[in-house]
């Protein structure tokens, strides 16, 4: 070992020193480097994501907005908008803005337009973590220092609470952004077809002085804009033949009462009902609907800035809606497709002119099951010259008039007569309805709701001697009820045929009445045919205990027969349900509508 000498003893020591030194210096200095520092607020960032433009905007925006703490997480903002007076840069001194607290980043904005234009602000001030928060969507008020507004009066009182630590969290400056709004003008269209919604709605090319129309009002400012649609008839240039229309009605009825059109014109005032039949709203009365001629309707909506969408109309393009007036007592309405359907009209014409009084010589007619197919009844569409709402439109229509006939092939309309027929009856209207059944023809029980019967046989006439057996012998007999001798209905027969035609092919099942009901048609029992096609005398037409409608489940057309019948055949028949059954000596004021 070597020995060291005094003085390398004095470096050592001396090194020594100095090194302890600069280690208590560095010390200190780590020390003071780590002491705190007053916190530093966030900053806040706003954008506008502008759907029409950067300048003059739309009302109803997408915004959104962040925010950056240098020492710190960012807890929420406080959010605020409202009316300008014009272009703005910086918060109010003082802040007397109404604050939502929030912890979202973005929001859709619709602001509410009075006015066609007017300037927006909106204020967001980020707040950072040494701020707890807030339930989301509470309010805060900066005035005379952060408080909690709970009842949102904007006075600090005893139910709110203090905030000391917003103020030292908040970013101090806050980011605003102001932009001018112009109002956009609504926009309207009619509505789909209620039975199609595939197929635009459309007014059947003929109506009687009934019509229902149907649309959808829209805003890009918000639907809450809205404030009226307007409808017109035949003239959009003048303002005062304008009728104004609440935002609750949509689906809106012009009717025609017939005291009205019976004593009118060239043109007439129509009443206007919204909604359906059976809680309809009377809004008012519009002028120049013109009878036995083409009309055309005009619609538009305005919002709250005052500001119209442009006028639309029905029909359109090469569409026509023609009105006719109704003149008689009678609808006979025709749901018949079958090749014979001339014959069938021509028969009944021949039988209505001839019965006793001549106030059934002419009628008014409907042809319901023109422009269907086989294919389309058996599926329920309903015919183009059907309206489209059924209810209210239908139903007024069959209000027109005292009296409904409505024969029917063997796919009857159904879900058509269901939703009219019911209310016409109990409304005063007198019905005859005569039909046939190719298959159960019934699955949701719609007869019932307006026949007075309880169900139709599933299955044909049996026994049968194959399956879909349709054959009746001609001049096969009804046979006339005689329980009320007052109302013995005349006998009628199936009509002859020539050679060598024996049998009418006649979709039949047996119907089965309804308590209050009376059956007052009965087929002969079969004695031509071994075995016989069917047991008994089934029921085939009954009447309903208020005398308001008959049900014949056979097409009368074929039951003219004067020979095996009566003398007077049909006429016979309808003379004892129009001028007997009916009791036109009772009357129901049905014309009020």
């Amino acid at each position: 070992m070597t020995r060291m000498g005094s003085g390398s003893v004095r470096r050592i020591f001396l090194f020594s020193f100095l090194l302890a030194g600069l280690l208590v210096w560095y010390s200190c200095t780590k020390e003071a480097s780590v002491a705190p520092v007053t916190n530093q607020t966030p900053k806040t960032f706003l954008w506008l994501f502008p759907e029409n433009g950067i300048d003059t905007t739309i009302s109803r925006q997408h915004l959104r907005w962040w925010g950056e703490d240098p020492d710190g997480l960012v807890n929420g903002f406080l959010f605020a908008f409202g009316r300008a007076g014009g272009p703005v840069s910086s918060l109010p001194s003082p802040d007397t803005l109404r604050y939502t607290w929030v912890t979202r980043n973005d929001s859709v904005l619709a602001f509410p337009l009075d006015t066609l234009f007017r300037w927006y602000y909106v204020a967001v001030r980020g707040v950072d973590n040494l701020f707890p928060g807030l339930p989301e969507r509470s309010i805060v008020r900066q005035i005379p220092s952060p408080y909690w507004d709970k009842n949102d009066n904007g006075i600090f009182d005893s139910g709110d609470q203090a905030l000391p630590t917003l103020e030292s969290s908040m970013d101090p400056k806050g980011a605003i952004l102001a932009f001018p709004v112009r109002n956009t003008p609504p926009t309207i269209s009619f509505a789909l077809n209620p039975n199609d919604p595939s197929l635009p709605l459309r007014q059947p090319e003929t109506t009687f002085t009934v019509a229902t129309f149907g649309w959808k009002g829209s805003d890009a400012d918000g639907d809450n804009t809205l404030a009226e649609y307007s409808i017109a008839l035949n003239d959009s240039s003048r303002s005062g033949k304008w009728l104004s229309i609440p935002l609750m009605d949509t689906v809106v009825s012009l009717v025609v009462p017939r005291a009205r059109s019976d004593a009118a014109g060239s043109t007439v005032t129509a009443d206007v009902y919204g909604g359906p039949f059976l809680g309809r709203r009377y809004i008012g009365q519009i002028a120049n609907l013109r009878l036995d001629a083409l009309n055309v309707l005009y619609l538009r909506v305005k919002d709250v800035a005052g500001e119209y969408s442009p006028t639309i109309s029905m029909p359109s393009g090469a569409d026509r809606w023609f009105v006719r007036k109704p003149r008689q007592r009678l609808l006979v309405i025709s749901d018949y497709i079958n090749s014979d359907s001339s014959i069938a009209l021509a028969t009944y014409s021949n039988a209505l002119g001839r019965v006793p009084g001549g106030q059934f010589a002419a009628f008014d007619w409907l042809p319901m099951g023109r422009g269907l197919s086989a294919n389309d009844k058996s599926v329920g569409k309903i015919g183009p010259y059907v309206p489209p709402y059924v209810d209210p439109a239908l139903i007024h229509t069959l209000l027109l008039f005292d009296y409904v006939f409505w024969y029917t092939d063997q796919f009857p309309s159904l879900g058509v007569a269901q939703l009219s027929l019911f209310t016409y009856l109990q409304n005063g209207g007198k019905i005859v309805f005569s039909t046939t059944f190719q298959s159960s023809t019934d699955p949701r029980g719609a007869l019932r709701d307006f026949a007075p019967i309880d169900s139709v046989s599933s299955v044909p006439f049996t026994p049968r001697p194959a399956p879909g057996d349709t054959r009746v012998s001609i001049n096969y007999r009804l046979l006339s009820d005689s329980s009320v001798a007052s109302r013995v209905y005349p006998q009628l027969a199936f009509n002859s045929l020539p050679p060598p035609s024996t049998f009418h092919l006649v979709f039949m099942r047996p119907i089965y009445r309804r308590t209050d009901a009376r059956v007052i048609y009965r087929l002969q029992a079969d004695s031509l045919n071994t075995p016989p096609r069917y047991i008994g005398t089934p029921d085939v037409a009954v009447v309903d205990g208020q005398r308001t409608i008959i049900f014949v489940g056979l097409p009368l057309h074929l039951l003219d027969n004067t020979v095996y019948g009566n003398p007077q055949g049909l006429v016979s028949f309808f003379d004892m349900a129009f001028n007997r059954e009916f009791n036109p000596l009772q009357k129901v004021n049905r014309r009020r509508f």
